[in-house]
């Protein structure tokens, strides 16, 4: 039986479909009676597809800055309101 780290050590390669035919079985084996293994495999790959999707979203002008002053006032340790 293959352990995590073996899982961890080839998920890229399962994720780009360049494992051998057996080892997928195992992997697979794996990743469906682990649950963190199954977390992992199932976050990298929405994450791969979110990050390779060519959409783009259009957002409200205001919510950059929003955004940009509740950072920044998170980061200077005070309360995160919206700008006046």
């Amino acid at each position: 039986m293959i352990s995590c780290a073996e899982v961890l050590a080839e998920l890229s390669n399962l994720l780009d479909d360049r494992v051998a035919a057996g080892l997928r079985s195992d992997l697979e084996a794996h990743i469906a009676g682990c649950s963190t293994c199954t977390v992992l495999y199932d976050s990298m790959r929405k994450t791969l597809t979110i990050v390779t999707e060519d959409r783009t979203f259009d957002l409200p002008e205001d919510l950059s800055e929003r955004m940009a002053q509740r950072i920044l006032a998170r980061v200077r340790g005070g309360p995160a309101r919206p700008p006046s």
